[in-house]
């Protein structure tokens, strides 16, 4: 089921449906108590209750039936773009041909939407901060049948990363799920390097990997990925992620636009903020040298202290992962 579809479902269902609903009910009550007009033959209550019928029957006739015709007729077009946007990443996710065209596919569509977002991008600088959405999803490989990390310790960063966004940027943060998958990954998609080694892995089978186990768990709204708008970022969790230093151990990994992923461990000692952080990067966010900023350098803050500044906030806004609709 197209995401996209349902939004616009529950839009017409709240914002036409329901007012128009509650109208009617009312001119229903109304006319339960029109008094009936002696002198008019009561016209008066006949003409009322016709006025409640019209109603009825042409908002049966408009909302709901013109609300499933085009609910069907959305789930078809997205589901044909979702059947081009995963060939698409099938093609993508052949070794070194297709990382290198994913990588220049990211990085200009990125560039495209930055550039349509620069209005928008100074409104936010500015505080105005309409409510925008951005959609996560975890993808969990698992080995001989059994997965690599537990759900409760994935949740844990999830719930933190919605209600990170939600109150410090007045973004919806739509989480799609944990897809538990049993597509066997290389090493190197349970180790990952964040360096240099780490982003040209991407060219080769590790992100293979990733593309093609992405394109097989995320489906839905997988053209999105393709075009960049409103693009889903997938976070996958693995076992490790170097290089570890000896003052400061790597729990997490993003190459910024150059990825639709980020990768993270999964495990109770983990930062409860991990995955927000790392989807900061995904959205150009560097690291910060506040202690207390999400993005510091040094260490990952807790909830009650993680700050961004309003640049930062606008910088994340105007990311082609958060849309309007």
């Amino acid at each position: 089921m197209a995401r996209v579809c349902s939004e616009i479902q529950e839009w017409v269902e709240e914002q036409v449906e329901r007012p128009i609903e509650e109208w009617v009910n009312r001119q229903e009550e109304r006319c339960r108590d029109e008094p009936c007009n002696w002198w008019l033959l009561c016209l008066n209550k006949l003409f009322c209750w016709l006025v409640w019928v019209t109603v009825r029957v042409v908002t049966w006739v408009v909302v709901t039936v013109g609300k499933w015709v085009t609910r069907v007729v959305c789930e078809i077009i997205t589901f044909v773009l979702d059947v081009i946007g995963f060939i698409v990443n099938l093609i993508l996710s052949i070794p070194i041909i297709g990382g290198i065209i994913r990588t220049i596919l990211n990085w200009v569509t990125e560039i495209i939407w930055r550039l349509v977002g620069l209005i928008d991008f100074f409104i936010s600088l500015a505080g105005g901060r309409a409510r925008k959405k951005m959609y996560f999803g975890v993808v969990v490989p698992s080995v001989d049948g059994t997965a690599i990390a537990n759900d409760v310790d994935i949740m844990t960063q999830v719930n933190a990363t919605i209600a990170f966004y939600d109150t410090t940027c007045n973004i919806n943060m739509i989480f799609t799920g944990i897809c538990h998958t049993d597509i066997a990954p290389p090493d190197g998609g349970l180790t990952v390097a964040c360096d240099a080694e780490g982003f040209f892995n991407d060219w080769w089978l590790p992100g293979s990997y990733f593309e093609f186990a992405a394109a097989t768990c995320k489906f839905v709204d997988g053209f999105r990925r393709v075009i960049g708008y409103g693009g889903e970022i997938v976070v996958f969790v693995v076992r490790n992620v170097t290089p570890d230093t000896p003052m400061r151990g790597t729990a997490g990994c993003s190459f910024g636009s150059t990825h639709n992923y980020v990768v993270v461990e999964a495990r109770p000692t983990s930062p409860i903020l991990l995955a927000a952080h790392e989807i900061g990067h995904a959205c150009w966010l560097p690291h910060d040298g506040g202690v207390n900023n999400l993005m510091s350098g040094n260490a990952i803050p807790l909830p009650a202290t993680a700050t961004l500044t309003n640049l930062q906030i606008a910088t994340v806004r105007s990311s082609k992962h958060c849309v309007y609709i």
